[in-house]
């Protein structure tokens, strides 16, 4: 997975689709919300513990928040073969260090996270509420025949318990140099309703090949499940 320009990256998608068959995406794992801090030592539980419930780029435990959390299931196949495909496994996500994280609202969109948590007083805090991250192939590669290396899907939130909150999925990836953690555009939920009461939350995700699929809490307190596409090169998504 190597990135330059928006340019390439679009051209990257095209090789992608042309040259990359379908069945080499792979699916993600994580375990069920209220699981051990997603470590080294958890990050990749067997399929039978799941429960269903553009710029350069360069590694909480998760804070507890109000509201539902977010888990997610395996899908399909396995990890990729290359050495490079369990490295993003090894994230600590809790003391994380991912660039181009702007859903944060930072003026640096690196985001080092410290204990869950970017400890600003308007915190952004990961994997928020036991959630845990989802590990499959899904995101762009570049070249098309370079070889498979898995990504992650993590919950991410804005705002204080009991306040104005906002959740959104995040796509990362490694970054070059196989070490450093590169944010793609993320998947955001509904803004907070009015006074800041009622909140949006993904009470599950999963990546099914390369689509997004989350439930979600509404503001208005319904539950509806979602679906989101790639929309573009640059790693936009689009609702289907």
């Amino acid at each position: 997975m190597r990135y330059g320009t928006l340019t390439s990256m679009a051209l990257s998608l095209t090789m992608v689709t042309g040259c990359t068959p379908a069945t080499e995406r792979l699916g993600g794992d994580a375990a069920p919300a209220g699981s051990p801090r997603a470590s080294a030592s958890t990050a990749a539980p067997s399929a039978s513990s799941v429960a269903a419930t553009g710029s350069p780029r360069p590694s909480g435990s998760a804070s507890r928040t109000a509201g539902p959390t977010a888990s997610a299931t395996r899908t399909s196949g396995s990890s990729g073969s290359s050495g490079q495909s369990s490295a993003i496994r090894q994230t600590d996500w809790p003391n994380a260090t991912i660039t181009n994280l702007r859903f944060c609202g930072q003026s640096d969109d690196t985001v080092r996270f410290r204990d869950g948590s970017n400890g600003f007083d308007v915190p952004c805090t990961i994997l928020p509420g036991g959630a845990r991250p989802v590990y499959a192939e899904f995101v762009v590669e570049e070249p098309a025949n370079a070889p498979s290396t898995e990504d992650a899907l993590v919950l991410v939130e804005l705002g204080n318990p009991g306040a104005a909150r906002r959740q959104a999925l995040v796509p990362v990836q490694l970054s070059d140099n196989g070490r450093g953690l590169y944010a793609w555009p993320v998947i955001a939920g509904d803004a907070p309703a009015a006074g800041g009461a009622q909140v949006m939350t993904f009470t599950s995700y999963r990546v099914v090949g390369q689509t997004v699929e989350a439930t979600v809490r509404r503001t208005d307190g319904g539950s509806e499940t979602r679906r989101w596409r790639k929309a573009d090169g640059a790693g936009n998504w689009e609702r289907f």
